[in-house]
């Protein structure tokens, strides 16, 4: 007689939960693997993350520089006229007494470099700032472009070494994450659904007689999907686990201008429940490709 589906259902758990049990070292390695799997892969992500955040701040602070030739019309209107260039974020203007001002500021104790000048030979100027999708070094080759064109501008500098060696910094950076990333995610898999795969040939026979009796290939894989996905809830607790004890040893040992690599860049929860997350669908996903390779033979 066919059972219920509720039958089915409590079947299906404790035939999962049993197979655990019994296994409990094989269950154990794999938790374990998949947890260092994620732990490695959360560490690149965190270095990763905070390193483009500070990267991405440096380039906020990217400044093109207008000067202003002398005898032009008002700062405001000058000003104006800049934050109508797409891609401008602000302007703060550089008169000609602030700009000597800071230059006698940078010379201190040195004065004397500029006694007998009389007259303020140094330009007013236009610090500029640019919106973020816009700090890229075509971006900023725009706004020079459109800058230039002022009438009252005299000269326009930026740093374009600087920009483009940040720009390929990060685009580099996030490549090495995505591939790092498809690694371990692969390597992981691979390890997981082979030792799941182990299980599923110790089992066998009793696969082979559920079939025969008329169990659906869905009910087979039931029970080691629920398995896969307990597997992986260790791992992500374990991953957790792994890193905070990681960092809380070594955040003494490194130098304080490498720290905030190792600061955590999302909420410990949120980051808790992801990991968690990641280690379920790894499990299952093995699971499912260990069923599947062996339901097709």
């Amino acid at each position: 007689m066919r059972k219920s589906g509720s039958a089915d259902f409590v079947y299906i758990i404790s035939d999962a939960l049993s197979s655990l049990k019994e296994s409990k070292g094989t269950t154990a390695l794999t938790s374990l693997t998949l947890g260092f799997s994620l732990a490695i892969f959360s560490l690149f992500v965190f270095v990763i993350s905070n390193l483009n955040g500070v990267m991405e701040g440096w380039g906020e602070k990217t400044q093109i520089v207008v000067y202003v030739k002398d005898n032009v019309s008002s700062a405001e209107a000058m000003k104006d006229s800049i934050m109508k260039v797409a891609g401008v974020r602000g302007a703060e203007f550089v008169s000609k007494e602030k700009a000597l001002s800071e230059l006698k500021g940078a010379l201190k104790g040195y004065e004397g470099i500029l006694e007998g000048v009389d007259a303020n030979p140094l330009p007013a100027s236009f610090e500029i700032k640019v919106l973020e999708e816009n700090n890229s070094p075509e971006g900023i080759a725009k706004v020079v472009g459109e800058l230039k064109a002022r009438d009252w501008a005299e000269d326009v500098q930026y740093s374009r070494e600087w920009v483009e060696k940040l720009a390929s910094f990060i685009k580099f950076m996030k490549i090495a994450a995505i591939g790092v990333g498809v690694f371990l995610g692969a390597a992981t898999l691979f390890i997981m659904s082979n030792t799941i795969r182990l299980a599923v040939y110790a089992r066998r026979s009793e696969i082979e007689i559920m079939k025969l009796v008329g169990a659906s290939d869905m009910y087979v894989r039931a029970p080691f999907v629920i398995e896969g996905a307990v597997q992986g809830l260790f791992g992500g607790i374990l991953a957790f686990a792994i890193l905070a004890a990681g960092r809380a040893a070594i955040i003494g040992q490194v130098p304080s201008y490498l720290a905030f690599a190792l600061e955590m860049p999302f909420p410990v929860p949120v980051f808790l429940l992801a990991l968690i997350m990641a280690g379920v669908v790894m499990g299952v996903a093995g699971s499912l490709i260990s069923m599947n390779r062996f339901l097709d033979v």
